[in-house]
């Protein structure tokens, strides 16, 4: 009697755990470039590069070959990233096209840039 009193109990303490964070989290991976500049946007938009309606956030940061990065959506929202076009040769503001990861709360995932 008292295992199904003590897997209950683990459960609900599991289940309310969870649900309290809302946030989602992006891991971005640079197995390619030497140094590269990296753009990213936490948005609720379907336009990466829309800058009001439902914009949160941008991060800009330059990343070294094999290094990680976390970009973190405070509630799930989306996050888009771009980075320099041509990385070997860097031209401020010439960025490659969007990229972009729909994310759900308490998730995390990885991928390369």
């Amino acid at each position: 009697m008292r295992f199904p009193a003590i897997l209950l109990a683990v459960l609900c303490a599991a289940g309310c755990s969870s649900g309290s964070d809302h946030s989602a989290t992006l891991i971005l991976d640079n197995p390619t470039w030497d140094r590269v500049n990296v753009q990213a946007v936490i948005t609720k938009s379907e336009d990466c590069s829309e800058r009001s309606n439902g914009y949160v956030a941008t991060k800009d940061f330059v990343m070294a070959k094999g290094q990680t990065h976390k970009v973190i959506a405070p509630n799930a929202e989306t996050i888009c990233w771009r980075h320099d076009r041509d990385p070997n040769n860097p031209v401020p503001g010439d960025w490659s096209e969007w990229s972009r990861a729909t994310l759900f709360p308490g998730q995390s995932t990885e991928t390369d840039l």
